[in-house]
């Protein structure tokens, strides 16, 4: 990845809501929230993926939406996961926020996995008591 498309992911806001409350998740910062999501989830991974923008190629608003619609039905598939609605956000608004899930209790594999299917740069990751970092697929 280039380092320009890098620093757009790093100056990115990633947020998802769980019962009503924003939680907001960036590379390299820890966030309290999400250990206490963990904790009561009982898991220690997390990881935040959309299907927007193939190889950051901005498709239509009706492309994207139907290749994430796409990406949640393989989500809903998967035993032992949860998953919140989000989207990526850069601060700068330079780009379109990105729908995308917050999907926790992934193993890192199955994540990279769909990333490579859905033809995504990077996804966000983060572990129980870490920062969050950027996955480079």
């Amino acid at each position: 990845m280039d380092a320009t498309l890098l620093e757009h992911y790093k100056n990115t806001d990633y947020w998802f809501v769980v019962n009503g409350q924003k939680m907001t998740l960036s590379v390299g910062s820890t966030n309290s929230d999400f250990n206490t999501l963990c904790h009561d989830l009982n898991c220690k991974t997390g990881a935040f993926i959309t299907a927007y923008n193939p190889q950051s190629r901005q498709l239509t608003f009706d492309e994207n939406r139907e290749r994430n619609q796409q990406l949640e039905a393989e989500l809903v598939g998967f035993k032992g996961i949860r998953y919140f609605y989000g989207a990526g956000q850069d601060r700068s608004l330079q780009w379109p926020a990105e729908e995308s899930f917050m999907v926790f209790g992934a193993q890192q594999q199955t994540v990279i996995d769909l990333a490579r299917r859905y033809q995504q740069n990077a996804f966000l990751w983060i572990e129980y008591r870490h920062a969050a970092v950027l996955i480079d697929v």
